[in-house]
């Protein structure tokens, strides 16, 4: 329920369509949101929790008018009064990660009791409500109906009455099933079920190297210095030349930090959900590894299981020569170009194709987050752990979707170097 903006005279009610819904007093909520603050889920988020503080309090004082992007903006992280909310998107971008914190706090059983404080998409009104009805404390006398007079049942009544009462708890027991899933849950629900442990599979850097040979010392030195000693300037690391012999690929021993961080969220995903699973990086990664079990792949062009369970999808990516861009392309459309980016490091978008696919060579599921670069990976990782996005890329699909292929392609809005939420661009189920 959304609090009324009466000022100081705030009164926090249920809505008039549920009148015995019980009524969250700003006690309670104050309560609840300090024990919000201090779980795991928050409490390394200052951001988060700046965030979900301030909007609660400006609600509970009746001041909803600062509940506003730009107004948040510049009073919970410092930005100037005017600032353009279009080139900075901190406030929406906190809120998406706020909203995921809340859904994965409410989502532990021992929390789905309790008062729940949420903020619905597109908005940062919060909104309080218990997780179910209370009776009310006492229920007025009734009188008793005369008693009827007695009538014998024949068997075939009693078997009828039987046939309902089962109709009826199997109908509670679905209600109760589907009330509490939502299009996040239905998504994973095929990996998540599988009896087989399942397998991350990381990209890695193909174009990282470290100094070997009679020269390793020398050029360590120049190129990164040593300890305290700061490298040479610009022009002698210019002007210091480095056969290829005097190199050694050593991409296998890195992770870039979008792929990493997007493994942390869907390994923190499945560890909720009480999933086993396995982290391979892709060079480690054997078809072996991947045959009979339930996969995610994290990467494009640096893992190479990606690359070849997407070769022959729908949508597909492609680094480009010629317009020096990554461009999505639709296979089914004569490789029509569905989103461009350019290659230069202050791009302002990034795009990422999130796949899902019962994949026959295998014989399990599969899910890949195929970004142009790591930050697309990054945002893929949101998208796959964050209800809210899912629900906006799920809601349309087609019934019976939780066994069917789908990919879904989605923009990025890259703020001073960072992948902003994602949005969708193109779905297509098969």
């Amino acid at each position: 329920m959304t609090p009324s903006t009466k000022g100081p005279d705030l009164e926090i009610g249920a809505p008039p369509s549920q009148p015995d819904q019980p009524i969250p007093d700003a006690a309670a909520i104050r309560s609840q949101l300090d024990s919000l603050l201090a779980s795991p889920h928050f409490r390394n988020s200052k951001r988060c929790q700046a965030l979900l503080r301030y909007v609660v309090e400006a609600c509970l004082e009746g001041e909803l008018d600062k509940v506003k992007e730009r107004t948040i903006g510049s009073q919970v992280f410092r930005r100037e009064p005017g600032y353009d909310t279009n080139q900075d998107s901190v406030v929406r971008t906190t809120a998406a990660e706020t909203r995921k914190r809340l859904a994965q706090y409410y989502m532990e059983p021992e929390h789905e009791h309790e008062l729940r404080v949420s903020l619905h998409q597109g908005s940062y009104v919060p909104d309080f409500r218990f997780s179910a009805p209370v009776l009310p404390a006492a229920l007025p006398a009734i009188e008793p109906a005369p008693e009827p007079a007695r009538r014998v049942l024949r068997p075939a009544g009693f078997a009828a009455i039987a046939v309902l009462g089962i109709l009826s708890v199997l109908g509670v027991v679905a209600y109760a099933y589907y009330f509490h899933q939502n299009e996040l849950d239905v998504f994973w629900a095929p990996l998540v079920d599988d009896h087989a442990d399942a397998v991350i599979s990381i990209g890695q850097p193909r174009r990282v190297y470290i100094f070997e040979g009679p020269r390793v010392d020398e050029l360590n030195s120049k190129m990164v210095g040593e300890n305290a000693v700061q490298p040479p300037p610009d022009e002698v690391r210019r002007n210091t030349l480095i056969p290829l012999t005097d190199l050694r690929s050593a991409g296998d021993r890195y992770l870039s930090t979008g792929n990493a961080m997007a493994t942390v969220r869907v390994a923190e995903l499945l560890g909720r959900k009480h999933k086993p699973f396995h982290v391979l990086g892709d060079r480690d990664t054997t078809y072996n590894d991947l045959r009979g079990r339930p996969a995610v792949l994290i990467g494009q062009f640096d893992n190479q299981w990606t690359a070849g369970l997407t070769r022959s999808l729908r949508y597909y990516l492609v680094r480009s020569s010629e317009t020096r861009s990554y461009e999505v392309r639709d296979r089914n459309n004569h490789d029509a170009v569905v989103g461009s980016a350019s290659r230069d490091p202050d791009r302002p978008e990034e795009y990422v194709i999130i796949t899902r696919v019962f994949d026959p060579s295998t014989e399990k599921l599969v899910i890949a987050i195929a970004g142009m670069t790591f930050n697309g990976t990054l945002a893929g990782g949101d998208f796959l752990t964050t209800p809210e996005y899912i629900h906006d890329a799920y809601r349309n699909a087609p019934s019976g979707w939780k066994r069917i292929n789908s990919q879904v392609v989605l923009k990025s809005t890259m703020v001073a170097g960072n992948a902003g939420p994602p949005k969708v661009v193109a779905t297509y189920f098969w």
